[in-house]
This record gives C-alpha cells, structure tokens and sequence, in this order.
C-alpha cells in the first residue's frame, strides 16, 4: 500500500491545498473533517456518513468505541484542488475519491472533492463513496483484510444510499454485478471455487474476474437459506477483528486463518453446490424481462406482471417494459391501466405507431371509439406500411 507520511508533512500540504480558504474542522460520530469554509452542509454530511457507518457494522458487529476508531476524512473544495492534493501525496491522482491507508490507521484518510451542483451528503454519494467508506471502515480494524471480504463487500455496500428523511440507510435490491458474476461462474475457464475464492491474495486473480465472483460469494453467505453459512461468516468476523485489538496482520495470514476456519467446518464441494444454485436462482435483469414476455405469451399474466414489475424496479424507465405490463392490463381487461402504461412507454421512447395501435386497441375496446379512432390514425401516418390496412378495417367497424 502507500507508503506512511509523517503527520507534520500531511498537515503542510493540507494547509497549502486549502491556503485560499479557511480551513475548518467539524467531529462528529465516528468521523472527523476537514474541509474549506466553502462547503456547505458538512452537519448533513457527518449524519449520513455515520448512518452508513452503523449500516456496515450492522453486519460486521465491530467495536462501536469512537475514541478507538475515529475516521478522517478530508474535503477539497474542487477537483483541481483535489487533484493537487493526491498528487502531492502519491504522485498520481485519480478520477473519484480516494481511501489512503497508512500502516498507522490514525494517520489514513478519505479524500473527497464535492459535486457542485449539490451540498452536504449529496454532493458525494453514489457507489465511488460507498466503495470507499467501506474501505476506510474495514481498514480501522484490520490492517490486511482477507480480499474477498475486502472486495466482495465493497462490491455487496455499493447500492447503499442515506435517506435523509427517515434518518435511514437502504439497499437496492439489485446488483449491477449479478450479470458479470453469472456469466463467471458458468465459465468454466474463469469460474472461482470457494477454495479459490477463500485463498485469494493480491495478485492470484486479476479484479474483473474476482470481484464480481466476491461478491456473489458474500452475498450467497449473507442471503442463503443455511444458516451455517452465515454463522461462518460472523465467525470470520469475529476472527478478523481480533478480541477489539487493531488487527496487524499479514493479508496471507488473515486468508489463512479464516480460510482454514471453513474447512474445518464445512465440504468445499458441497458448499459449490449450494453457491451455483444460490447463483442460479438470483434473476438478472434480462432473466426477469424474457420470462415476464414469456409468462405474457402463455397467458399468465400474473407471472408476466410480477416478472416485469421487478424488472421495471430495476430500469424504472425502460419502454419495452411499460409497453408490456400494458399488454397484460388490457389482457386483463383492466384499458385504464393499459392507456396509463402506453402512455409512459411513449414517454420512455418506444415506437410511436406500435403504441397508438396498442392505445387504439384499447380504447376501442372500452368502448371510446372517438379517442380509438385518432390513436388509431396516428399509428397508420407514422407507419402505413404495417397498420393502414389494419386501422382502416378497425375504423370502419366503429359503431
């Protein structure tokens, strides 16, 4: 990792970053600040990072003493001056925020430079931040943590989001990751086993091939229907955090010790077993698009409804996804829902002559033939080809 500054130099260079502006301080929780009197809303801030704070240790149950665990964290007022910042630090900066660990964890730090458009909290958040806070978090206890811990719950932590209002941390539900894991896992070239994916140290496997694979991993421990393979997981915590003492050991030995701790307990190929079909039942967004189009086809409509509303949670604004949950409303013969559902598919972008047919359809099947027959001639103008015949037949038969 990056090589230790003393804290006489870090403190030169934060006063020369921040020498246009006054630099303020401000504690609270589990973490302290430092950022320019330009930003805004630094109480918001601590608030929410505090609450993401409690959300990982939620899971990892680690010592809650603040005095013991205190996390800095250091904001710039803008990218260049964050860019100055890192430079002066690593000699290289980067494009999203940076974690710099020590060997000292007092002496780490949380480098952040807000978006403008916004203030507080959500000048930082979105999956960079979770990502990194996670690592600060993990790093306070344990010097060398064990890569699939340290990369699968980066991964697993990356969905989180403060909401202000309920004072309240919530995951979504789906992870952008579940795609990548999948096709992994049935590679057999680039497929990790859990002894694999146990024993991994930096450098056994290059990161878009374990990451997505850890964090399956995780989180087939965390949600799986065995509750032994969750009691291994706060075992592995328990171990991690080392009787609340700062744990300072090497990656390999933390990887050791955790690792022969499952195969103490558990059969790695049963455990294979259980992940791929743990894996295997968990829908990509794909999955639950095909099968919903497919549970429509074979009139089941409540199957296509539930598959594709899951699908919609996922892209809120997808048109193929409005323009078939109106199919099965008007299968359904409920044509208020359906119009609704059209009507957001056009908004979304899907084919204006498809959905005025749709919504003609609809109409004229509620019986409101005036409003049928003006969808019904817009699908025929913006596609003669394939509805003219169709929509003068339909109008023609108008009462």
């Amino acid at each position: 990792m990056k090589k230790m500054l003393p804290v006489l130099l870090i403190s030169i260079l934060l006063s020369q970053v921040l020498s246009a502006q006054t630099a303020k301080s401000y504690t609270e929780g589990y973490y302290t600040f430092t950022y320019p009197e330009s930003f805004k809303g630094i109480e918001a801030t601590a608030e929410a990072f505090n609450a993401i704070w409690n959300s990982f240790n939620e899971i990892f149950r680690f010592d809650t003493d603040t005095s013991r665990h205190i996390c800095r964290v250091t904001i710039l007022a803008n990218k260049s001056e964050y860019d100055n910042y890192i430079q002066n630090l690593i000699g290289e900066t980067r494009n999203q925020f940076l974690f710099l660990k020590y060997s000292k964890p007092e002496l780490s730090e949380l480098v952040l430079f807000p978006n403008a458009d916004f203030s507080g909290y959500e000048a930082f958040a979105g999956p960079a931040l979770n990502r990194q806070l996670f690592l600060q978090y993990l790093y306070t206890f344990v010097n060398e943590p064990p890569l699939w811990i340290r990369d699968g719950f980066q991964a697993f932590f990356e969905t989180a989001t403060y909401d202000p209002l309920t004072q309240s941390v919530v995951f979504e539900t789906y992870s952008p990751w579940l795609d990548s894991a999948k096709l992994l896992h049935n590679s057999p070239d680039r497929f990790i086993d859990i002894e694999g994916i146990l024993s991994a140290v930096t450098g056994t496997y290059e990161s878009a091939r374990f990451y997505p694979q850890a964090w399956a991993f995780v989180s087939f421990l965390l949600n799986s229907e065995k509750a032994a393979y969750q009691r291994f997981l706060y075992e592995a915590f328990f171990l991690l955090e080392n009787r609340g003492q700062f744990n300072d050991e090497s990656r390999q030995e933390n990887t050791d010790v955790i690792k022969n701790r499952f195969f103490q307990f558990y059969s790695g190929n049963e455990t294979n077993t259980d992940f791929s079909l743990w894996l295997a039942g968990e829908k990509t967004y794909n999955d639950l698009v095909q099968n919903g189009v497919t549970a429509y086809n074979e009139g089941d409509f409540a199957a296509a409804k539930q598959n594709l509303s899951e699908a919609m949670s996922i892209r809120e604004q997808d048109p193929l996804i409005a323009y078939y949950l109106g199919l099965v409303s008007y299968a359904e013969k409920n044509y208020k829902d359906a119009d609704a559902w059209y009507q957001k598919a056009l908004a979304y972008g899907a084919d204006i002559s498809t959905v005025n047919w749709a919504l003609g359809l609809s109409a004229y099947a509620d019986g409101r033939y005036s409003e049928a027959a003006v969808y019904l001639r817009t699908a025929k103008t913006s596609n003669p080809a394939r509805y003219a015949d169709r929509v003068d037949a339909l109008l023609n038969s108008i009462p």
